[in-house]
C-alpha cells in the first residue's frame, strides 16, 4: 500500500505527463494572434472629411441637367455624367441643386423631401431618413472598390457605415426644414436602369433664403 507521500508523487508525475504535450499560451499572446475584425465605421470616418466630401465637391453636376439625361439614355448620361466600378453595375451620379420644399414626408421611416427644382418638369425626391435606401455614396466613390475587402460582407459593411456618416450629417437641416422652405443640397443617386426610382442620398443639405 502506497503511503500519502507516495500518492502524490505518482500524481504529480501523471500530470507532468499529461502537460508534456501541451503548449502553454498567455491570454495576451491569444488576444495579439486572434485576427482583428473589419472596423467600417472607422473605415468610413477615416475618408470621409479627406476624401468623401471632396470627390463630392469636385464631381457634382446640375441635377437639371443630369436627371433629363438620364430619362433620354441612361448608357449615354453615365458615361457624360456618372460612374461605375465595371460593366454591369449601376451608374451612380453625384448631383446637386437648389429648390422649394413642396412636401415633406416622414410618416415612413424612409423620409423623403421633394423638391420642386427650377427647369425640372417633377419634383426631386431627397432622402432623410432615418432609413436611407440604397448604397449610392460608396457606388459614386471612384477610390472605395470591392477589391479593397475580404469579402462582400465588409463591402456591404462599408456602404452602410458611409450611408450612416451622410445622414448624420444632413439629420439636423433636415428636422428644421419645412414644407415652403428653400434648400441647397449636394447627393448621389445609384441606378440599375433609368425606370428605377430616383431618390438622392444626401451629403449636404442646407436652407437657403428666397
Amino acid at each position: 500500500m502506497l503511503s500519502r507521500r507516495g500518492v502524490l508523487v505518482a500524481s504529480a508525475a501523471l500530470m507532468a505527463a499529461s502537460l508534456a504535450g501541451c503548449k502553454i499560451v498567455q491570454i495576451a499572446d491569444q488576444e495579439a494572434a486572434a485576427p482583428a475584425g473589419f472596423d467600417a465605421q472607422a473605415y468610413a470616418e477615416d475618408l470621409w472629411s479627406d476624401q468623401v466630401l471632396p470627390h463630392f465637391s469636385a464631381s457634382a453636376r446640375p441635377v437639371a441637367e443630369v436627371i433629363p439625361a438620364v430619362h433620354e439614355s441612361l448608357e449615354a448620361a453615365g458615361n457624360a455624367y456618372g460612374y461605375r466600378a465595371a460593366e454591369g453595375s449601376p451608374w451612380a451620379f453625384i448631383v446637386s441643386g437648389t429648390g422649394q420644399v413642396i412636401a415633406k414626408n416622414t410618416e415612413s421611416r424612409a423620409g423623403t423631401l421633394d423638391i420642386k427644382v427650377e427647369g425640372l418638369p417633377d419634383s426631386v425626391a431627397l432622402q432623410i431618413g432615418p432609413v436611407i435606401r440604397g448604397n449610392a455614396i460608396r457606388d459614386a466613390l471612384p477610390f472605395v472598390s470591392f477589391q479593397d475587402f475580404t469579402n462582400q460582407l465588409e463591402y456591404a459593411d462599408a456602404g452602410k457605415a458611409l450611408t450612416a456618416l451622410a445622414l448624420q450629417a444632413i439629420s439636423p437641416a433636415a428636422e428644421n426644414i419645412a414644407v415652403g422652405d428653400n434648400v441647397a443640397f449636394t447627393g448621389a443617386v445609384s441606378l440599375a436602369n433609368a425606370a428605377d426610382r430616383l431618390q438622392i442620398t444626401l451629403v449636404e443639405l442646407d436652407k437657403t433664403s428666397p
